[in-house]
């Protein structure tokens, strides 16, 4: 996966609408309003970085004509899934969004990314959006890389890339 943590948004968003879920990058909860089915609004809730290997350095790419040294740390990147529903469509409609949204996860992964948990909280009613609401949770293990090369005496880092990692 690249473009780091938007990609990772804009990854998981097109997943889910090539599945069958109306979804879209976090927003204004106002702008939830303008929805007359359910959708899924993903964002980037947290990021856990731990460091890996000496110094973070993880080894060596090659393009070819190249070698890149990579370095990067192991991250436990948590997705916000919020799940919001019209009134009509109420809190049935947002739990069988979400149960939708688990199975695409857990079988597919998060853009990539392996998914270790997904929680929800409790379906409330926002009068603020006039929308009914689901908060979930979507845990992921991954690594965050840095590519450098070295010009001369110079390095320099060329890249930023949230990768999928093994649990």
């Amino acid at each position: 996966m690249s473009g780091g943590f938007s990609g990772l948004r804009e990854g998981v968003v097109s997943l889910l609408k090539e599945n069958g879920v109306n979804a879209a990058p976090a927003m204004e909860p106002a702008a939830a309003g303008r929805w007359r089915e359910p959708v899924a609004a993903v964002s980037v809730k947290s990021v856990k970085c731990a460091d890996s290997g000496f110094q973070n350095y993880l080894g060596s790419e090659s393009d070819g004509s190249k070698a890149k040294e990579v370095y990067g740390r192991t991250a436990d990147i948590v997705l916000a899934v919020d799940v919001y529903a019209p009134r009509d469509g109420g809190e049935s409609a947002c739990q069988e969004t979400l149960e939708k949204i688990a199975e695409i996860l857990l079988t597919q992964g998060a853009a990539g990314l392996e998914v270790a948990e997904l929680t929800a909280e409790r379906t409330e009613y926002t009068d603020r959006e006039g929308m009914y609401r689901l908060r979930a949770d979507c845990l992921c293990h991954a690594w965050l890389t840095v590519a450098a090369e070295a010009d001369a005496e110079i390095t320099f880092f060329t890249d930023f890339e949230v990768r999928g990692r093994r649990a």
